[in-house]
């Protein structure tokens, strides 16, 4: 397999969803993107931290651009990270980001798997069905609460979600326990390749198999699709990682994270 494309996927799924962002009117949130060579430099200044603010898909035939794309954070006023994979690691590449005051400050694990291999059963206690258009609070609400966000946000998760509905390939999720909703979740699908872009499950519900219901309900519909691999990322050893590996998807590599001293 290979796996280049499992980048491919990432990054194809992160500028549709920034691109959707970006139309909004009047871009309020700040949304830009640099393209060179291969590598695509993401920057969304009102949403801080690292979910938007990524470089990924650098290697070393493209440091001779490794300076434009620096000023282009440096311009936006914009702290960023740098996604390296294994297959695009190199010593020169290493080299380079610490000559440029940058240093390796985690991992981060992404998975891989082919749909035909994967296990697709959901939990008979768990209701999962689509989200619809005008939901998009109640998935925002999910989200927050899930992940501990403050409450000021909700209104833009709500939007940079709802932007997405009728983009094609898009698809939301919203599960239920007893008719109680309880944890939402989204697939991106292009071509061959289908990404699990988020999941989000409320803390009471955790270790009741809503997120693994979620990851096969998304599976089954990428099969629907005609896709043939399905991606995703996850803090490695975490609870997302476990779910990952039952459900037959398959640690291909962890990415090694470069961060600003």
């Amino acid at each position: 397999m290979n796996l280049n494309i499992l980048e491919q996927a990432e990054i194809q799924t992160l500028t549709s969803r920034l691109n959707a962002i970006q139309s909004i009117q009047g871009n309020p949130m700040g949304v830009h993107q640099l393209v060179k060579g291969v590598t695509h430099a993401f920057a969304v200044k009102h949403i801080p931290g690292p979910a938007f603010n990524t470089v990924r898909g650098l290697n070393e035939t493209d440091l001779s651009h490794i300076e434009e794309i620096f000023r282009f954070y440096e311009n936006l006023s914009i702290n960023f990270r740098i996604e390296i994979t294994p297959p695009s690691s190199s010593e020169l590449l290493f080299r380079k980001l610490a000559e440029m005051g940058f240093y390796q400050s985690g991992f981060h694990a992404s998975f891989i798997g082919e749909v035909k291999a994967l296990k697709k059963s959901i939990p008979p206690t768990l209701e999962i069905r689509s989200l619809k258009k005008d939901e998009f609070d109640l998935f925002a609400s999910i989200y927050v609460a899930a992940f501990e966000l403050p409450t000021f946000i909700q209104d833009g998760i709500k939007q940079n979600n709802e932007v997405l509905f009728e983009i094609p390939g898009w698809e939301f999720y919203v599960a239920y326990k007893q008719e109680v909703p309880v944890g939402i979740a989204v697939l991106h699908v292009q071509g061959e390749l289908a990404t699990l872009a988020a999941a989000a499950t409320l803390p009471g519900y955790r270790n009741t198999g809503v997120q693994s219901g979620l990851l096969q309900k998304r599976i089954e519909v990428a099969i629907e699709k005609g896709a043939r691999y399905i991606t995703s990322e996850a803090t490695y050893g975490s609870g997302s990682h476990r779910n990952m590996e039952r459900a037959g998807l398959k640690l291909a590599y962890t990415k090694a994270i470069w961060s600003k001293f």
